[in-house]
């Protein structure tokens, strides 16, 4: 798959993830937990079975276990320190209010705004720019891909969703009212993004964490 094809799949999945709940992307990280772990063993047992067969070997597979082990308890320190950093983030945020967050990303750019009030989510408006030329894409494919997402929402109740084009750049533009989502209609559409029942309220502090992860800027 091409690498602009890359950018265009992951601008439509974006748009599908942020309306699911927080849950979704809890099981998403423990899957890519489990498929790290089974790596990490699968790696074991190989350097394992390389050593009896090359004892000339051995030292230095110790010294690099022993490098790898370093390597590894460093990663995991900067990863619970961030997740530290993401909790302690996470508490100092207001309970009720609005924000917007932006990405800008070769020729994508997405605006997400929060309206939230004691740290539910019940209004969400989201504008996500696409240029062809800066994207390398020709209007024709940018046409295309827009009319797949707008198919997904158009008509849900709970979710106003346009397309409009200006100065050469498409815009497509959601206004989603979270307490009046048809959950079900969107499973039907596209069930392999949205549950078949209404899913957790999505949590500002917990949405936070993802947005800035994922590359976002608050505004």
């Amino acid at each position: 798959m091409r690498k602009g094809q890359i950018k265009m799949n992951k601008y439509l999945k974006t748009s599908l993830v942020l309306l699911s709940s927080i849950f979704v992307l809890a099981a998403c990280g423990q899957n890519n937990s489990a498929q790290t772990t089974q790596a990490a063993q699968e790696t074991t047992q190989a350097n394992t079975k390389q050593s009896k067969l090359n004892p000339a070997n051995n030292q230095q597979s110790q010294e690099k276990t022993a490098d790898n082990q370093q390597t590894k308890e460093k990663a995991t320190n900067n990863q619970q320190n961030k997740k530290k950093s993401n909790a302690q983030n996470s508490s100092n945020l207001p309970k009720d209010g609005e924000a917007v967050y932006k990405l800008e990303d070769n020729g994508n750019t997405t605006t997400l705004k929060y309206y939230f009030k004691d740290d539910i989510v019940y209004l969400q408006d989201a504008i996500y720019a696409f240029n062809p030329k800066e994207m390398g894409k020709s209007e024709e494919e940018i046409q295309k891909l827009l009319k797949k997402r707008h198919s997904i929402y158009d008509g849900v109740k709970g979710i106003e969703s346009t397309i409009a084009r200006k100065d050469g750049v498409y815009y497509h533009t959601l206004k989603i009212d979270y307490n009046n989502i048809d959950w079900k209609e969107l499973h039907n559409r596209a069930p392999e993004n949205f549950p078949n029942t209404n899913p957790p309220a999505l949590k500002y502090s917990e949405a936070v964490p993802k947005l800035l992860k994922d590359g976002y800027v608050k505004q």
